[in-house]
C-alpha cells in the first residue's frame, strides 16, 4: 500500500515510468489481500457485527485523510477502501441471509453499485465473491481470481482506449497476479492475538494518508 501510494503520489509516469510502474505494479497487491482478509475475518470473526461496527468506524475515520490526499478537499463523493469493505461484508451478508431471492437480488445491486463509487469500484466486490464462493476449493479459487486478473486488465485497456489514452497505459494492474504467489504462503492459521494486530492496520490507512496529504501540501 505504501509502494502503490508512492508511486501514485509522487512518482511521475511520464518523468520516471519505470519507477512508477514498479510502484504501482507492486501496490497491486494490496486490493486482494484487503478483499481475501476480508472473507477470512467474515467467516471465522466472533461477531459480525461488532467487525462491521468496525469497518464503518474506521471508514468514516479515514474519509477526511483519503479526501485530503486524492482530491485536497476535506470531503467528496468517492469513498475510501474501508467503506468499500463495509460495503463488500454486506454484501456477503445479503447473500448469506437473505432469502427472499428477488429482495436479495436488489439489494446485492444496490451495495454493488455503491462499491461503484469506492476506492477499487466494482473489482473489489467482484474479488470478495470470488474469494467467498470459493473458498472451500484453494485452487479454484486461484484460477477464478487469475480470470478476473485477466478480465480487470482487459476492461483497463479498453477503458484507456476509449479516453483516447494508449491502451498498455495501465499494465500494471497485472500486479495483481502477485497475490497468487503471497497467499500460497499463508496457512490458514489465526494468528497471535494481541491489541497491536489488531488495530495497527486499522489505524495505519487513515494516517498514512494524513502523511501523504501533509507531504503533498507543505514539503513536496
Amino acid at each position: 500500500m505504501f509502494v502503490d501510494h508512492f508511486g501514485c503520489f509522487f512518482v511521475s509516469s511520464q518523468t520516471f515510468p519505470v519507477l512508477n510502474f514498479v510502484c504501482r505494479f507492486i501496490g497491486r497487491l494490496t486490493a486482494p489481500i484487503m478483499c481475501y482478509f476480508l472473507v477470512q475475518g467474515y467467516l471465522f470473526t466472533s461477531s459480525r457485527k461488532n467487525y462491521f461496527i468496525r469497518l464503518l468506524s474506521f471508514g468514516i475515520i479515514s474519509q477526511i485523510p483519503f479526501s485530503l490526499a486524492t482530491n485536497h478537499t476535506v470531503l467528496s463523493l468517492n469513498l475510501n477502501m474501508i467503506f468499500q469493505l463495509a460495503s463488500c461484508f454486506l454484501i456477503l451478508y445479503s447473500y448469506e441471509n437473505i432469502k427472499n431471492y428477488v429482495l436479495k437480488t436488489v439489494v446485492m445491486i444496490a451495495l454493488f453499485l455503491f462499491s461503484g463509487n469506492c476506492d477499487w469500484s466494482f473489482f473489489a466486490p467482484l474479488m470478495v465473491m470470488v474469494f467467498y464462493l470459493s473458498k472451500d476449493d484453494f485452487k479454484k479459487m486461484l484460477l477464478s481470481f487469475a480470470v478476473l486478473v485477466v478480465l480487470i486488465s482487459a476492461v483497463d485497456c479498453i477503458f484507456l482506449l476509449m479516453n483516447g489514452y494508449k491502451w498498455y497505459g495501465e499494465l500494471w494492474q497485472l500486479g495483481l497476479f502477485l497475490f497468487i504467489p503471497v497467499i500460497c504462503l499463508y496457512n490458514g492459521e489465526y494468528g497471535k492475538k494481541s491489541f497491536f494486530n489488531k488495530w495497527f492496520f486499522y489505524a495505519v490507512y487513515p494516517l498514512h494518508l494524513l502523511i501523504i496529504w501533509i507531504f503533498k501540501v507543505f514539503i513536496v
